[in-house]
C-alpha cells in the first residue's frame, strides 16, 4: 500500500518532533539537516522549505512544546482564575507532568545551554521570562496583601521554580525515579507547602 501523502501541516510538525528527537540524543553540534531529513524520510530541500533559518526551527520546537495551536501559551491559559496556593500548585503539576511525560524538551534545553546554543536563549526569553515574571508579580501582589515576607520576588520565584525543575531533572535525567517514587500530587503538595512555609508572614 501506498504511504498516505502527508499534509504540510503534518509535514512541519514531523519535522519538529525528529528535530527534538536526534537533538536530545546528540545534541545540536552532532545532529545534522541531512540526518533529520534522512530519519524523517524527506530531502534536505524540504526542511529548509519550511525552515528557511535554524531560528525558525527552534522557535518551532518550543512553540510546539509551550503554546496550544493559538500560539498562546498553555501554562498561562491554565494560571487563569487561579489564586494563592492554587497557582503554584498549577505551575508545579504543569513542569512535572510535562516533563515526566517526555523529557525530551527538558534535555534539549540542556544541550542547549551546556553548547552554548541559541534555542535556550530564545526559550529564556519568551516562555522562561514569561512565567519568571509572572510568578514575580503574583509573589509581590500577596506580599503586599501581607501574606508573604518582604523578599525579593523574583528570587522567590526562582526558588520556587528550582525546586519543581530539579525534581523533574533528577528523576528523568539522572535517573532517581528508579529509587524514588511518590505520586505526584503528593510531590507537588509537599514543594508548595514548604514554599509557603518560608514565606509566608507569621501573624503576631
Amino acid at each position: 500500500m501506498a504511504k498516505k501523502r502527508l499534509t504540510a501541516e503534518e509535514r512541519y510538525a514531523q519535522i519538529v518532533k525528529v528535530a527534538m528527537r536526534l537533538f536530545s540524543q546528540k545534541g545540536f553540534k552532532g545532529t545534522t539537516t541531512r540526518e533529520i531529513a534522512q530519519h524523517a524520510g524527506i530531502s534536505e530541500a524540504i526542511i529548509f522549505k519550511h525552515f528557511a533559518k535554524k531560528e525558525k526551527l527552534y522557535s518551532a520546537i518550543i512553540d510546539m512544546q509551550c503554546n496550544d495551536k493559538l500560539g498562546q501559551s498553555i501554562l498561562m491559559k491554565r494560571l487563569e482564575n487561579k489564586e494563592g496556593r492554587d497557582v503554584f500548585r498549577e505551575i508545579a503539576s504543569f513542569l512535572i507532568q510535562k516533563h515526566l511525560e517526555d523529557p525530551t524538551f527538558m534535555k534539549l534545553l540542556m544541550f542547549s545551554a551546556l553548547e552554548g546554543h541559541k534555542l535556550s536563549d530564545i526559550f529564556i526569553k519568551t516562555r522562561g521570562l514569561e512565567i519568571l515574571d509572572y510568578l514575580a508579580k503574583y509573589i509581590n501582589n500577596l506580599t503586599k496583601d501581607g501574606r508573604f515576607k518582604n523578599v525579593n520576588a523574583h528570587l522567590a520565584a526562582r526558588a520556587f521554580l528550582a525546586m519543581i525543575l530539579h525534581y523533574t531533572m533528577m528523576q528523568e535525567v539522572y535517573g532517581m525515579k528508579k529509587f524514588f517514587k511518590m505520586p505526584v500530587k503528593k510531590v507537588i503538595d509537599v514543594f508548595v507547602n514548604i514554599f509557603f512555609e518560608g514565606m509566608e508572614r507569621r501573624q503576631v
